[in-house]
């Protein structure tokens, strides 16, 4: 199986966030496969960098899937780095390989597609979602079936599907998004996407959390700094966290379904 991940972040974030010890999401997800496909083989796109040379259609077509990681970006920006994802996710959907994305790869692919992303009117939704239900569509979907119950997933998001592309199946959603998962078909391609991060581990969301600590405090996430660091220390310590979140395998079975899927169609 050959995969392209594609980063949602610029070269500058993924510099800021390196330093700090955060690694790269594009890293994040090619450690995820690593564990889950290991025989895989896996490329990297970066649209957010400007001057970077992308994969056209005809190219993504080598590929047996695209998986799109998380960004610091807001579609709602008219920006270059925001432009040129927009413009390379079109190429992915006219290539008619399969498209998976996690938070912002969902957003950019549900624009891409005719919805609609707005800032939430919840506000922030951060570190561990609130208790995410399937919908009767999800229960038998087998992208997202294999959850038996309410669950909870690793997350971070100022923005939100408010309008779902034409064709578009909701999955799951919870008290704060309604589109937590979701797939549809646009022009050659199909999409399967969460608003969380099934990739992120424990460790990573509690590095990211200290590293946005001030962010956080001022959003109204958290009540003090000292509020965030004593949660991030729960999760690099796994005290109080969800099962579906603190055992790997079943925080990505998800993306796990999606490559099951692709797999049986080669």
């Amino acid at each position: 199986m050959r995969l392209l991940i594609v980063e949602g972040n610029k070269e500058q974030t993924r510099l800021e966030r390196g330093a700090f010890g955060i690694k790269p999401y594009h890293l994040m997800f090619q450690e995820m496969l690593g564990g889950l496909v290991p025989k895989a083989q896996t490329d990297f796109a970066f649209p957010a960098d400007v001057a970077s040379e992308l994969p056209t259609a005809g190219q993504i077509k080598k590929y047996d899937g695209v998986l799109w990681t998380g960004s610091s970006l807001s579609v709602l920006d008219e920006s270059p780095d925001v432009e040129q994802q927009l413009n390379f996710a079109e190429e992915v959907f006219k290539s008619g390989v399969p498209f998976y994305g996690s938070c912002w790869g969902m957003q950019v692919a549900t624009v891409v597609a005719g919805g609609k992303v707005a800032l939430s009117k919840n506000g922030l939704e951060f570190g561990i979602s609130k208790p995410i239900d399937l919908t009767p569509l999800g229960r038998q979907n087998p992208l997202t079936s294999h959850r038996k119950g309410t669950y909870s997933a690793l997350c971070i998001h100022f923005d939100e599907v408010t309008k779902v592309p034409e064709n578009a199946l909701i999955l799951a959603g919870n008290a704060h998004s309604k589109v937590q998962a979701m797939t549809f078909d646009y022009k050659k391609g199909s999409f399967f996407g969460v608003q969380y991060h099934p990739e992120f581990s424990s460790s990573d969301m509690a590095l990211i959390g200290s590293f946005l600590a001030e962010k956080l405090v001022k959003s109204d996430a958290f009540n003090s700094l000292e509020e965030v660091q004593e949660f991030c220390l729960s999760l690099r310590e796994q005290k109080g966290i969800p099962p579906e979140i603190s055992d790997y395998q079943l925080h990505t079975q998800e993306i796990m379904a999606w490559l099951k899927l692709i797999a049986g169609k080669q």
